[in-house]
């Protein structure tokens, strides 16, 4: 999570604390990072399968399917090729339940909710949803969503230097820098 990406994200939770009186009802609004996020859509699933099933249980790889679903889905991004699992209308609306009765905002609120400041702060409006995603996921650059991870991506590959243009750069160095 190093680079300029995180610094743009980090720029926006800044910006939303300075205006919250503006964007949020709740005199205390706790701010989920991805983590946050992953357990709260992984608790929901898990008392939706209570309601349905009677086990407060929820496998690994329904939590994996579902984030990647859900992200793309809650970023407004094509969903293509992506499975949705049954009930996931009721997920999601318990997770927006469990946040809004915990007084929290996931990363997806917050740049939504700064989205209509950019007129009046543009600090992070070089953030695209598919730099969210990229954040979200763990990924700072991701190639596509079959990212072979055996083979290192270049710092300087054709999509690194697109995501600096959507994303507000890299601090990352490529070859001739570090030469010179």
């Amino acid at each position: 999570m190093a680079g300029l990406n995180q610094k743009s994200i980090l720029d926006m939770i800044k910006e939303f604390r300075m205006n919250w009186h503006t964007l949020c009802n709740s005199e205390r609004t706790t701010v989920c990072g991805a983590d946050s996020m992953l357990l709260a859509l992984q608790l929901s699933m898990a008392e939706n399968n209570k309601q349905h099933s009677g086990e407060f249980t929820v496998s690994l790889s329904d939590i994996i399917l579902t984030w990647k679903y859900f992200l793309h889905e809650k970023l407004n991004l094509p969903v293509e090729n992506i499975k949705v699992i049954d009930h996931y209308d009721d997920i999601r609306k318990m997770y927006d339940d469990f946040l809004k009765n915990s007084n929290m905002l996931d990363l997806i609120d917050v740049y939504k909710k700064c989205s209509d400041l950019t007129s009046n702060c543009e600090n992070y409006a070089n953030i695209s949803p598919s730099c969210l995603l990229d954040f979200l996921s763990g990924r700072e650059y991701a190639v596509d969503d079959e990212t072979d991870f055996s083979k290192p991506a270049s710092p300087m590959s054709k999509h690194n230097q697109e995501n600096e243009k959507h994303c507000g750069g890299s601090d990352t160095l490529s070859d001739k820098d570090a030469a010179d």
